[in-house]
C-alpha cells in the first residue's frame, strides 16, 4: 500500500499517477461529492488538474436525499461553496419521491441513474473510495459467502468508473486534507449502527486492527487489483495475464449484463439489490466452471430466478 506525508500533494501524486498509467489525460471527469472528507480530498487534487490542463473538464454532482434535515441542507451549502469558490459546476440532486423501504438500496439506485446519465454524456465518473473501503467489502462479502478470489469488486477503472486511491487508508486522505487546512463535513449517519457497513467499519475493524496490527492494509492489499486494466488487456508491458483478471473482468460483465437482463424484466431499473445480483453472478460462473449446483433466488414482485447448469429462467413465485 502506498504511503505518502500528510499534505494533498501526495495525493495528487498518486491520483496522476493513475491518470497515466490508464491513458486518462484531457478526458472529462465528474466526481461525486457529498461533502466528506474523501470526496473533498478528491475535489482539491481533480480542481488542480483542471487548471493544470491535465484533464479537459470537471462537474460535480452531489446528492440531497434529505434524510438527515439540516444537516443534510448543510452538506448541499458546503459542496456548493466549495465548487463555487474553485470555480467548477455543481449539480445537486434530489429526489423527485421521499425514499421508502431499503434505505440504502434506494440511494443506491438514485447514483446509479445519476451515474448513468453522465456516463452517457461522455463523462467518465470519479469516486473517492479507499482501501479501507476494499476491506470492509471484502469482510461483508466472504460472510455472506462470496468466494475469495470474487470478493474484492472494486478496482481502479473499469471504464466508466475511476478510483484512483484504493491502496491508501481513510486516514492518510483525512491527515493530508488536515495538514493542508481544508475542511469536511461529517456525516452523523455514518456512526449509526443500523447499516453493517458501519458496524464492520466502527466496531469489527478497530478490534481487528488491535487484535492483528495492520490488518486492515494487508486485507486491502491481498484483494486489491493491481494491475491496471489497459495494460493486462492490451499486453503491452507483459504477455502474462493472471487468471483472476480474467475472472474479475468476466464477474463485472456478467453483473452488467445481469442487471441489463433483469432491467428489462421488470420493465425499467432492475429493484433486484446488488448483493443479490452478485450471488447470482458468483453463482453462475461456479456452475460454469462446474464446482456449482442448481439454485433459486427469490426476487421482488413475487418471482424466482432459478439458475441451472443450461440456463438463468424466472418464474412466478408459487
Amino acid at each position: 500500500m502506498a504511503t505518502y506525508s500528510n499534505n494533498l500533494e501526495g495525493l495528487w501524486s498518486l491520483a496522476n499517477h493513475k491518470i497515466r498509467d490508464f491513458s486518462l489525460e484531457n478526458q472529462r471527469f465528474a466526481i461525486g461529492v457529498s461533502g466528506g472528507a474523501d470526496s473533498i480530498a478528491l475535489f482539491h487534487v481533480f480542481s488542480d488538474f483542471l487548471k493544470k490542463n491535465i484533464i479537459s473538464d470537471l462537474i460535480v454532482f452531489h446528492i440531497n436525499f434529505g434524510l438527515r434535515g439540516q444537516e443534510s441542507d448543510g452538506d448541499e451549502r458546503f459542496v456548493r461553496t466549495v465548487c463555487s469558490e474553485a470555480n467548477v459546476p455543481c449539480t445537486v440532486h434530489r429526489p423527485a419521491q421521499p425514499i421508502s423501504g431499503s434505505i440504502q438500496e434506494a440511494a443506491r439506485i438514485i447514483r446509479l441513474d445519476i451515474q448513468s446519465e453522465l456516463l452517457r454524456k461522455g463523462y467518465i465518473i470519479a469516486l473517492a473510495h479507499n482501501a479501507d473501503d476494499i476491506t470492509e467489502t471484502v469482510l461483508m462479502r466472504l460472510s455472506r459467502g462470496t468466494a475469495p478470489n470474487l470478493a474484492a469488486g472494486m478496482t481502479y477503472f473499469n471504464g466508466e468508473i475511476f478510483r484512483p486511491w484504493l491502496d491508501i487508508s481513510r486516514d492518510t486522505i483525512r491527515s493530508a486534507l488536515s495538514a493542508s487546512r481544508k475542511s469536511w463535513r461529517e456525516d452523523s449517519s455514518n456512526m449509526s449502527g443500523v447499516y453493517t457497513r458501519n458496524r464492520i467499519r466502527n466496531e469489527i475493524m478497530p478490534i481487528l486492527n488491535e487484535l492483528f496490527p495492520g490488518a486492515s492494509t494487508r486485507i486491502s492489499r491481498s484483494f486489491l487489483q493491481e494491475f491496471p486494466a489497459d495494460r493486462m488487456i492490451s499486453g503491452k508491458d507483459t504477455g502474462v495475464m493472471p487468471m483472476a483478471f480474467i475472472q474479475n473482468a468476466a464477474l463485472g460483465r456478467l453483473k452488467e449484463t445481469l442487471h441489463c437482463w433483469l432491467s428489462g424484466i421488470y420493465g425499467g431499473r432492475s429493484p433486484v439489490p446488488r448483493q443479490v445480483i452478485d450471488q447470482i453472478s458468483e453463482s453462475a460462473l461456479s456452475v460454469l466452471a462446474g464446482s456449482g449446483e442448481s439454485k433459486e433466488f427469490h426476487l421482488p414482485e413475487g418471482k424466482v430466478l432459478r439458475l441451472t447448469r443450461s440456463e438463468l429462467a424466472i418464474y412466478p413465485r408459487n
